[in-house]
Parts: C-alpha cells; structure tokens; sequence
C-alpha cells in the first residue's frame, strides 16, 4: 500500500509544482504589465526591479494556488483513469476514497503551510512591494535629454539641446535656464556647442560649453530698476556641474504603510478590530454629550414648567417674550441647530468610514483562514471530476479548471464585496465561497464513488447520436418520391 500511496503522490507532485510556477509567472505578467507605466523610464537598477517582483509574488499565491491545485488534480486523477490505473486499484478492492487519500493528506499539509503564508509571510511581502512600489512610483524620470525638448528633471533648471552626435556626448545649441530657488533671479545661458559627460556613480552630470553667453537678472543690485536690470557675459568656454542625486530612489518609512489591513496579520488585524470598536464607542458618546445640552425632553415638562425652567408654561412659550429677544432666540436656536446638524453629518460620515475599516479587517482575519480550507474544497472538486472525464494531459483538464476558478474566483468576489459593504456579515462574506463550492464538492465525490454516469461524456455522446439520427429520419419522410 505504501507504494500506491508514493505513485500517486509523485503523480501528483510534478502537476502541481508545474502547474504553480506557470500560474505564478501568467500572474506575475500581469502585475508586470498593469505597472509598466511606472517602471519605464525611471533609470531603475535590474536588481530593484527584482526585489519588486519578487515581492510582489507573495501577493499573487492567493490566486495562484487554487488554480494550481484545480489543475494539478485534474491531470493526476485525469492520467491515472485514462490509464486505467484507477481501474486496476479499484479492481483489487481499493474505493475511490482511499485512492484519493495520499493526496488528500498532501493536501492538507499545503493548506497548513498556506496559512503560515498567508499570516506571516504575505503581509511582510506586501509591505516591502508597497513601500517600494510608492518609492519607485515617486522617483524622477532617469536623466535623458532630448533633441529640441526642454528637460525639466534638475531642480532649477531648464535644459534644452538643438542636436547631439551619435557619441550621445557632443550637443549643439544649447539653451539653460537657471531659477534659484526663493529668488525671482532668472540666468540664461545659451551655446553653440558643447560637451556632455556623466560622472562613474551618474549623480554628477558635467557641461564644458563653448563659444556662448549668459544672461544675468540683478536682482540683488540696488539700481536694478533704473540702469543695471540684466549683464550679458560672453565666454570661450565654460563649465557647469549639476547635481543628480535628486533623480535617485529615494526610500520611504515603511512604518507610514502599516496601517492597511493586507499587511496584518491575525494578532495585528484584532487589535485593529479592538481600536476601531473602542473609537467607535469614543465618538458616539462624545457627540451624545455634546448634544445632550441643547435636547429638552419632553418627559420632564410637568404642570406647565421643566424642572429647570418654571417659565415654560405651554408649547407658544416664545411669545412670552418682546419681538426684540424673539428675534434673538430665534436666530440662536437656528444657528445651534445648524451647527448640531454639521456636527452629526460630520461625526456620521467619520463613524462609517472607521466601520468600513473594521468590515475589512474582519473579512481579512477570516481569510487567513478561507485561503487554506477552500484548496480542501477545490480538491474535493477537481480531484473527483478527474477520475470522471478520464482525461489526461493539459488540454480538457485546462478547460475544467479555468471554469472552476472563474466560478470560485466570481463567488469569492461577491461574497468580499458583500461584507465589505455590510449587506451580510463579514464572516458569511468571506466564507461564502467554501459555504457554496463544499457541497458541490461532497456531490461530485459522491458521484465519483457510485460510478455514476451523470458526468459521462460517452453516454451524452449516445444520447446525441440517438436525437441526431431521428431528425435525420424526420428529414428523410419529408422529402418528395
């Protein structure tokens, strides 16, 4: 029995690892194309670039594993019917549950691992993707001047060049304004020609001109509104550094990222649960108090007064007093009211926008769990269905599997939503997809055990076959002698 168990599981193994890396790198395509616009460009370092990706791939196994797993068991349990393996395994008195087992075991121990990924791993990865990501998102377009563009990279500085030689050195008609800053001080610097260099670490670029002039504001002199508004100096040569350190990937605190919930894990994400309830709780009293004041109830008015006020004797109480102090009260009360009302719809729109802070943190904390149960589930699926189609390789395997997880990915989606918006419980949000797709699991297992032919392709086939020759019968009456 023990090599039974060692054949389907190697069985199993090659599919899934392969299935998983194909998965990982269909994915990561895409983040890699949604960020393109942000990589280009940039200057970016190949190692940085790699960091980002490699970080970025922890994100991407919540997706990737389901359809690994879909897949993966589908060709296995594909392989081993179309082979008739299954078929001698059964004949020699082991049930499908039992043939089923290993992997199911192997199965198990993924989704124990998935957890630790999904509570500790994937919230560090998603910090240091998110942190750099923002980092790269921020950082100036690597230095690369155009012919007749003006570039505008150097803090400044307006740089402008007619045409450059093929040495990408050499550049002619050049036009530099310079603007220092907190000075409306305006030089501008043009030359026929010049030469273009950047220093070994490229955060020093170097400018020889020749044959030009600067044009200088003086602003600073005292008869610069009378006489002296500008000086014009003519040079042979003349050198000018700037400073590219500015263009370099500048880090941020990766402490200001920690406050979203998909770099949390478990004991984070209930301490922020905690701390919203209790800021819930603070800003409900805290405007119950504030408006306690100014609300009169009804219940203390008794024989015509209130127990702090004998002069309400009736609900016309405001003609008790001269038009004057009318007018007075009247435009007091509406201006407490108006700013009562500002208050609450202020203090409203706060509230929910820390409950919906707090739905999501919920829906995070059980997914940490629906992650690892729902690869059972799919298993239980997929794994069943395989023994059923009889097909191996990649082709009809490939078709269930992307039906499946479009089919589990729509749920989830719906059910996040959801709870995210309030519409159910957060728990019933996150776990809807396991709710919907165990039962159909349990069905097709069942299914698979009792060799029933409710997903027999051949015996659809004969039933089309059967429909196809009667209207072909039908055809044949009708047409004329």
């Amino acid at each position: 029995m023990k090599k039974v168990n060692l054949l389907i599981i190697k069985a199993f193994i090659g599919p899934f690892l392969a299935t998983f890396l194909i998965s990982m790198f269909l994915f990561l395509m895409l983040f890699l194309w949604k960020y393109i616009d942000d990589l280009i460009g940039k200057g970016l370092e190949w190692h940085v670039v790699v960091r980002l990706l490699f970080f970025a791939m922890a994100d991407l196994i919540p997706m990737a594993l389901p359809l690994s797993v879909l897949l993966s068991s589908l060709m296995t349990f594909g392989n081993l019917s179309e082979s008739y393996e299954l078929v001698a395994l059964k004949s020699s008195g082991i049930s499908i549950y039992r043939a089923l087992s290993p992997v199911f075991f192997v199965i198990v121990v993924l989704s124990f691992l998935t957890f630790y990924v999904s509570n500790t791993l994937i919230p560090k990865a998603n910090l240091e993707a998110k942190s750099l990501l923002w980092d790269i998102r921020n950082k100036k377009p690597a230095f690369d001047i155009k012919e007749g563009l003006f570039y505008n990279g150097i803090d400044g500085y307006q740089i402008k060049i007619g045409k450059k030689d093929r040495d990408n050195e050499t550049i002619y008609d050049v036009l530099i304004y310079e603007i220092k800053p907190g000075y409306s001080e305006l030089s501008i610097v043009r030359a026929k020609k010049g030469i273009m260099k950047l220093s070994d670490d490229k955060r020093l670029l170097y400018f020889t001109l020749f044959d030009g002039v600067r044009y200088e504001e003086l602003v600073e002199n005292s008869d610069y509104k009378k006489r002296y508004p500008a000086t014009a100096t003519y040079f042979e040569s003349q050198k000018m550094t700037f400073d590219l350190s500015d263009l370099d990937l500048k880090k941020t605190d990766k402490e200001l990222f920690k406050g979203s919930a998909v770099m949390m894990n478990i004991n984070e994400l209930d301490q922020a649960i905690d701390s919203s309830k209790k800021e819930i709780q603070k800003r409900t009293f805290a405007v119950r108090d504030y408006i306690q004041p100014y609300y009169i109830n009804p219940k203390t008015v008794q024989m015509g007064n209130t127990l702090d006020s004998p002069v309400l004797v009736n609900d016309t109480i405001i003609y008790n007093f001269s038009k004057e102090e009318r007018y007075q009260l009247l435009e007091s009360a509406l201006t407490s009211s108006r700013n009562l009302r500002s208050l609450i719809e202020t203090s409203m729109h706060e509230l929910k926008d820390i409950q919906k802070e707090m739905k999501l943190y919920t829906i995070k904390w059980h997914e940490k769990f629906t992650l690892s149960f729902v690869l059972i589930v799919l298993f239980l699926m997929s794994a069943p269905l395989g023994t059923i189609i009889r097909k191996g390789g990649i082709g009809v395997p490939m078709v269930f599997s992307i039906l499946l997880f479009i089919f589990y990915y729509v749920i989830n989606m719906i059910g996040f939503k959801m709870g995210r918006e309030g519409i159910i419980p957060q728990w019933l949000g996150a776990w809807m997809s396991s709710i919907v797709l165990l039962p159909v699991g349990l069905f097709i297992l069942k299914k698979a055990a009792d060799e029933s032919a409710v997903f027999d392709k051949e015996k659809y086939q004969k039933s089309f076959e059967k429909i196809k020759r009667f209207f072909f019968k039908i055809s044949v009456k009708k047409k004329p002698l």
